[in-house]
């Protein structure tokens, strides 16, 4: 397990600036992170972008989409592109919503930690948790998008927004009911918002 060097990033991120299918994409992506290690996949600086082009290949593949790839970085806006099979071309800006204060690199961490030293790393989650983190959604969705709303994308391009936030299926039908409200604000904003949670795409959304 080890970081990337700077050399190597910009390989990765040449790579994946290229039209890729969205199943050759995320393998690469698997790959890297497989080498890498789940605590320095979330947690080395600059490496935002192999979380994106994840996005981008679970996109691409509920999409049916035949080819994604990452914006180049010196577009700086958005973060990807899906090709549909029409060849209409989709440009999205992504983000994640996540338990407010939720490091998942330290998660891993402590994971690999615990693994190094033989202790076990099945982590106690009792129902109450599973509920109290459903209760956060309504939050956090709205707060991710907040961080895009004022960046002045004049409708040029779709927001998606990556659900990360578990909850066993007990609370599915209200925070299913949440999305709407918290994508509302967005609409005006991009030509359409999607939410991608629980192996499921949700919308388009538009205004």
């Amino acid at each position: 397990m080890s970081r990337l060097t700077k050399a190597e990033l910009a390989h990765h991120r040449a790579w994946l600036s290229e039209l890729r299918t969205p199943a050759d994409t995320a393998a690469y992506v698997a790959t890297v992170s497989d080498a890498m290690g789940s605590a320095d996949f979330f947690r080395q600086p600059g490496v935002e972008f192999l979380r994106d082009a994840w996005l981008a290949a679970e996109f691409g593949r509920h999409r049916q989409s035949t080819l994604v790839r990452l914006i180049p970085e010196r577009e700086q806006w958005p973060d990807f592109e899906a090709h549909s099979q029409t060849n209409e071309i989709e440009r999205i800006e992504c983000v994640e919503a996540d338990v407010p204060g939720r490091r998942r690199g330290d998660h891993y961490r402590a994971a690999e930690e615990r693994t190094a030293t033989g202790t076990s790393i099945v982590e106690f989650d009792p129902v109450e948790d599973w509920i109290g983190r459903a209760d956060q959604v309504p939050t956090a969705l709205s707060a991710a998008i907040s961080t895009k709303i004022g960046k002045h994308y004049a409708g040029c391009a779709s927001l998606l927004v990556y659900l990360n936030i578990g909850e066993f299926g007990i609370r599915q039908a209200q925070i299913e009911a949440a999305m709407m409200p918290a994508i509302m604000p967005a609409l005006p904003v991009f030509k359409s918002v999607w939410i991608l949670w629980k192996e499921k795409l949700y919308g388009p959304w538009v205004a």
